[in-house]
């Protein structure tokens, strides 16, 4: 899972625009779409967390829906040398 930055989280809540910014320096952004409201840095904090937990949600699913997968495999009988042979875990 690779790191949410705060580019990250502007470009979830503002698609599109496109903007410049220092040092991630949110309430100093210049933003070069016109008509677009500018962010503050507790809608960015809030959106790079959101992304955050969505991403590790998004993992845990992935390892649930596997671990699922092994179970059904095994109860169709198959071994763990086959499983492996099919999963690659």
């Amino acid at each position: 899972m690779s790191e949410v930055t705060v580019g990250m989280a502007v470009m979830s809540l503002r698609p599109g625009a496109e903007w410049t910014m220092s040092d991630n320096d949110v309430e100093n952004m210049i933003w070069h779409t016109e008509g677009v409201e500018p962010l503050t840095q507790a809608e960015v904090d809030a959106e790079v967390a959101r992304l955050e937990q969505a991403a590790i949600d998004e993992a845990t699913q992935r390892e649930e829906n596997l671990a699922s997968a092994m179970e059904k495999l095994a109860a169709l009988g198959l071994n763990q040398n086959e499983i492996k042979a099919l999963t690659g875990e």
